[in-house]
C-alpha cells in the first residue's frame, strides 16, 4: 500500500510503534505541496496489519 502524507518520519516511526503492527514503512520525500513536505510511504505486510496501522494512523491524526 501507497500513501503520500505531510505527517513527519519521526511522527509515522511514533505511530507504528503504538500501533503495535507488524508492518515496515519506507518512507522517501516526494515534491512539497504549496510549500508543505510531503512523503511517500509504502507500507508493507499483510492486510490485517496494515488496517491495524492505518486505524492507529487515522486516531492519532483525528486527535484521539
Amino acid at each position: 500500500m501507497k500513501i503520500i502524507t505531510s505527517i513527519p518520519p519521526e511522527e509515522l516511526k511514533t505511530i507504528l510503534k503504538k500501533s503495535n503492527a507488524a508492518v515496515k514503512l519506507e518512507i522517501k520525500e516526494v515534491e512539497p505541496f504549496h510549500g508543505m513536505p510531503r512523503y511517500e510511504v509504502i507500507i508493507k505486510g499483510s492486510k490485517e496489519e496494515i488496517e491495524k496501522f492505518m486505524e492507529k494512523l487515522r486516531l492519532a491524526r483525528a486527535g484521539g
